[in-house]
């Protein structure tokens, strides 16, 4: 009889054991925040919004059922780090969810950064970018994700920067370099797509810095095997 109760004791334990180990081992389903320009939204050549990466990661996560929210309501065509830091600094309610930008991004458990490509090109239209510029603009960039780090202790991923007919290769590279290594300083995920944005398929036309449709695509992809 005594060996009987062990026995039941030991299927009780085992079954409360396994039970645990599901429970904290389970994954969480994802709360992401999406920052960034109208690199991030989808515009496109012809000036209106279009499919975007971030379209194409949520259809993704939702067909997996591993996504409980996605959040872009901080993507925004010409939306400048300085402006993203300042609301950041006024803590802005984000209309969509009734929470503060930061309460956004604090109950996210993933945030993914695209900001700089378009402010970089339009400050580079008319002359190349100046040694200065591309400094101050490097500081805002830290300075960025150093306030996201005050906020949050999400898994973050950090999309780089390419060249174009206005972005110089010289610069995409430095630019690059500089955040990777502030990624590797801060514990994020950095995404190089330098050689990735070459294909010219992945845009509309060579006047345009925006990609396509299959670059959105193709981005989303890299991020998802990022995650």
């Amino acid at each position: 009889m005594r060996r009987l109760y062990k026995l039941i004791i030991i299927i009780l334990l085992s079954i409360i054991l396994a039970y645990f180990i599901y429970f904290f081992n389970k994954e969480e389903k994802l709360r992401i925040v999406s920052l960034g320009d109208g690199t991030s939204s989808g515009e496109t050549y012809y000036n209106i919004d279009g499919i975007s990466y971030n379209d194409y990661l949520k259809e993704y996560l939702e067909g997996k059922n591993n996504l409980k929210s996605y959040n872009t309501s901080f993507v925004k065509k010409n939306y400048k780090i300085e402006e993203l830091l300042a609301d950041l600094n006024n803590n802005v309610i984000d209309k969509k969810t009734d929470l503060t930008i930061k309460q956004d991004i604090h109950k996210a458990n993933l945030v993914i950064i695209n900001m700089g490509e378009e402010e970089l090109v339009k400050m580079s239209m008319t002359n190349d970018l100046t040694k200065e510029e591309l400094e101050e603009f490097l500081e805002y960039y830290q300075t960025l994700i150093q306030e996201i780090k005050k906020i949050s202790e999400a898994k973050i991923v950090v999309i780089g920067f390419y060249e174009n007919k206005y972005l110089s290769k010289s610069n995409a590279i430095i630019l690059n370099s500089e955040v990777s290594n502030m990624a590797l300083k801060y514990d994020l995920t950095f995404i190089n797509i330098i050689d990735l944005m070459l294909n010219k398929k992945f845009f509309a036309s060579e006047n345009s810095f925006y990609y396509n449709y299959l670059g959105h695509k193709e981005l989303a992809e890299v991020i998802i095997h990022s995650i």
